[in-house]
Formats: structure tokens, C-alpha cells, sequence
């Protein structure tokens, strides 16, 4: 009888550890894929200051987020590797949102 015992609570044992993992890989596959399909929004706008760090824009309306024209600074990706752009020059651009606010993924200049 203590014989059936332990194996009857071996395998429930191993059943709720197997439960528990699957759930955590599930959980991470969902925050995995969520990060990955992060909107992508898009404007246009004028740059005002840029750092290396970080891009200030007066952009146009952005309908998608309900935004009305504004001027507002955007997060630069770590190692940019960004076309150049100063102060004054028409550009187009995409953007999402990351931890710290929004961050530019793309950079046009306009003519």
C-alpha cells in the first residue's frame, strides 16, 4: 500500500512540474511574440535637435495614435545606424513603443 502511495504521488508530482514548465514556456513565447509584433507607427515631420541618444521632431498628425500635430522627442536605437540629419530638414519616419516611451526604428530625409 505505501508502495502505491508513493508512486501515485511520484506521478502527480511529475505531472504539476511538467504543468509548471509548460506554462512558463507559454508565458515566455507570449511575451516573446508580443515584443515582435510591437505596432509600427509612421509620420512626417521636421527634425528640431538630435543626440545621439535621442531625435526632437515637430511632427504632423498621426492619426493611428490619435496625436495631434506636435513636437516631441523621440528614443535613437542604441548604435543607430540612422541616416544623418540636422536641425531643419524634412524627414519621415517610424517609430514604436519601447519601455522608455517611443523609440525611431526608421529615418528618411524628405526633399
Amino acid at each position: 500500500m505505501r508502495s502505491y502511495f508513493f508512486r501515485v504521488l511520484t506521478g502527480v508530482l511529475a505531472l504539476l512540474s511538467l504543468s509548471a514548465v509548460q506554462a512558463h514556456d507559454i508565458h515566455h513565447d507570449m511575451t516573446q511574440h508580443s515584443a515582435a509584433q510591437a505596432p509600427v507607427y509612421h509620420a512626417r515631420g521636421i527634425v528640431k535637435t538630435i543626440t545621439s541618444q535621442t531625435l526632437t521632431v515637430r511632427h504632423k498628425a498621426i492619426p493611428e495614435l490619435n496625436w495631434p500635430p506636435m513636437t516631441m522627442q523621440f528614443e535613437l536605437p542604441p548604435a543607430a545606424t540612422l541616416p544623418a540629419v540636422k536641425a531643419g530638414d524634412s524627414i519621415q519616419f517610424s517609430f514604436v513603443q519601447s519601455a522608455n516611451g517611443y523609440q525611431v526604428v526608421s529615418l528618411t530625409p524628405q526633399d
